[in-house]
């Protein structure tokens, strides 16, 4: 969401240009950057994962000591 707040300042700011000044440099280039770093990162995160390690944990931790079942 940070991009889409950040893209709309920017728009924002050039409609001023003639105000202000603007000259976002290498902080432009490394925040596209960022921001397509960010989608990648989210196409190949699955949660699912997290949530599966976790239960074969738990499953691994019961079998070890059946105590911690009775807690259920």
């Amino acid at each position: 969401m940070i991009d889409i707040f950040m893209e709309a300042l920017l728009g924002a700011l050039v409609a001023f240009g003639s105000v202000i000044t603007i000259q976002p440099g290498v902080g432009a280039l490394a925040f596209c950057g960022v921001v397509i770093l960010t989608m990648f990162a989210a196409e190949t995160f699955d949660p699912r994962l997290m949530w599966d390690a976790a239960a074969e944990r738990e499953r691994a931790a019961i079998q070890a000591d059946p105590g911690l079942a009775a807690g259920d």
